[in-house]
């Protein structure tokens, strides 16, 4: 019998909805004050068989950490951790408690936030028209020249922008850019984030004209564990 691990945390004082995992709900193994979520029977070789397995099996571990997460603090792992015994959960969490309790303490009312820089498409002054010859020609090279310069001024805002935000959040976790040159960043912020919603935000969004800038829900904090 095998044990799918979804997180660790400290062993809640009174009890939590524990939802259903991959197939069955899941259960704590405690240890002392800590405890991990697991599920019995789960085979990652059987989950990883087809790429639709495969999927919803990681969506139904995001689910299970979501949800409890909603509840309580936890270290969330990331897909794919199983053990053998339910004696080696006890031991890993022997091993490690010193640990674990150290970083669920740091992460006491904490969640993740991931905010999203989608670039702004530089404007565009080259209107649809009869021009024909030398006046067509002049437009089209200033058309170039001013999205060249919006873009400059774009990447510069990025960069000052990153500054910033490493000023006030020393311990973010960038994303390298994805399609269609969006960014990413990962903060550890309060549950109320009440500081990043009324005064970061918007003092970003200010200087960062070039930019759209969203916040998402409040997230398991997985890239700070």
């Amino acid at each position: 019998m095998s044990f799918y691990v979804y997180a660790f945390l400290y062993l809640p004082k009174s009890s939590l909805a524990l939802p259903k995992g991959m197939e069955k709900e899941v259960e704590l193994i405690p240890y002392q004050n800590l405890a991990a979520v697991t599920e019995a029977d789960v085979s990652i070789e059987a989950i990883q068989e087809t790429d639709e397995k495969l999927l919803q099996a990681v969506l139904n571990h995001d689910r299970v950490v979501r949800e409890i997460f909603q509840q309580t603090s936890i270290l969330p792992l990331r897909f794919g951790n199983a053990f053998a015994e339910i004696e080696n959960i006890i031991n890993h969490l022997q091993d490690n408690q010193q640990k674990y309790v150290t970083t669920l303490t740091q992460l006491a009312e904490k969640v993740e936030y991931t905010v999203t820089f989608s670039p702004v498409s530089p404007p565009s002054n080259l209107e649809s028209s009869n021009a024909r010859g030398k006046a067509y020609l002049l437009a089209k090279k200033q058309r170039f020249q001013q999205q060249q310069a919006f873009q400059t001024e774009q990447g510069q805002q990025w960069e000052n922008i990153r500054q910033l935000i490493f000023k006030d959040y020393p311990k973010a976790v960038w994303k390298n850019s994805t399609e269609g040159g969006i960014k990413q960043v990962h903060l550890l912020a309060n549950r109320e984030a009440e500081l990043l919603i009324t005064k970061h935000l918007p003092t970003w969004q200010t200087k960062c004209s070039h930019w759209q800038i969203t916040l998402s829900e409040q997230l398991p904090p997985y890239h700070f564990v």
